[in-house]
């Protein structure tokens, strides 16, 4: 195809990573298998991505809930032109790999550029401009976690990474949030893990896996209580701290709705523990700032152990009909208000009369 470039080693193993995010074994690499390649690979090109929240997590995430059938999509990705890999790559390709025809024109475009360029191999970078050129299923997912091509393809070319101002992400995106939600939304984009009861070999399978917490709340709850009492600087764990377990998951869930949509049911929400706290009038930053200014709410203890409230919780209940792996926050907020509890005793003082 004219250019005499090859691929470096990043993208090496981009186009073995794309080949394991097809939900069809069989069928073609698409370009949106190419983009979450991209996410799992060092370098600029990952970077540009990430500042912008497609992370591996959030690209896996929109590629489990639209598997490889075209009803899926409403951009055509050319399969029905679909090339083997040695039509894009030369002889160094593999001759039973195929490439969607969106897929091979962004190789073919990288590879052009680095020409161009008068690099001996294309890199991340270049496949990153040539999948963002077209229309294609890449940037349709781009458009699935409302993020624009352009903002992307500035963040590639000012190859920045900043972190640490307010209302950003890990890398420099603003997304609204109060930074004492920093910490929870990183670990659920993937930008770091839970810690707290959390052996080393667990926390490296979250890593690996792309798990996403958001299709999970009520376990996603019972990892966040722990890490939000360590913030808060005690040893001993209460439901004030399931409180904010419940507000900060609910309150970045809405800011990633793309994550939180995920398998998410068809009827009810997984997520009603903390919209019935919203409709109360009671989000984090008020429950944050009663346990932890000066003139702070005093609470009496607990009924019953932390532990306690959320097992009895967590597991699905098999006897509805449309049962689902996750019972949501709903079930657990409705323990902690039907007792006495420290989330009680809060929930009572900050509630908005109505």
């Amino acid at each position: 195809m004219g250019a005499t470039t090859s691929p470096d080693w990043a993208v090496t193993g981009i186009l073995g990573a794309a080949r394991g995010a097809r939900t069809d074994a069989e069928g073609p690499i698409g370009s949106q298998h190419l983009l979450a390649g991209i996410a799992t690979a060092r370098g600029a090109a990952r970077k540009a991505l990430a500042a912008e929240g497609l992370t591996k997590v959030a690209l896996l995430s929109v590629l489990r809930a639209r598997p490889d059938h075209d009803t899926a999509w409403s951009t055509d990705d050319g399969a029905a032109q679909a090339v083997t890999e040695r039509d894009v790559l030369g002889e160094e390709g593999e001759p039973h790999r195929r490439y969607t025809g969106a897929a091979a024109r962004a190789l073919t475009a990288a590879r052009e550029e680095a020409g161009r360029e008068g690099a001996g191999k294309f890199g991340a970078g270049h496949l990153l401009r040539g999948l963002l050129r077209e229309d294609n299923r890449a940037v349709e997912m781009l458009g699935a976690c409302e993020v624009s091509p352009q903002a992307v393809l500035a963040r590639l070319d000012a190859d920045t990474a900043t972190a640490g101002s307010a209302g950003t992400t890990e890398d420099g995106r603003d997304d609204g949030l109060d930074p004492l939600l920093h910490p929870t939304r990183d670990i659920l984009l993937g930008h770091s893990t839970y810690r707290r009861r959390t052996p080393l070999w667990m926390r490296l399978l979250f890593k690996l896996s792309g798990v996403n917490w958001a299709a999970r709340p009520a376990w996603w709850v019972r990892m966040e209580t722990y890490e939000q009492a360590h913030r808060l600087g005690g040893t001993a764990v209460g439901t004030e701290h399931v409180l904010l377990a419940v507000l900060a998951t609910h309150e970045v869930a809405l800011r990633y709705p793309h994550l939180a949509r995920e398998s998410a049911p068809d009827t009810g929400s997984r997520y009603a523990g903390g919209e019935r706290l919203a409709g109360l009038g009671i989000d984090y930053a008020s429950v944050h700032r009663a346990l932890t200014a000066d003139d702070r709410l005093r609470l009496t203890a607990d009924p019953r152990p932390v532990e306690q409230y959320t097992d009895e919780t967590s597991t699905p209940d098999r006897t509805k009909e449309q049962a689902t792996a996750d019972p949501g926050t709903g079930p657990l907020v409705e323990a902690l208000l039907g007792e006495g509890t420290r989330a009680r005793q809060l929930v009572d003082a900050l509630a908005v009369p109505r």
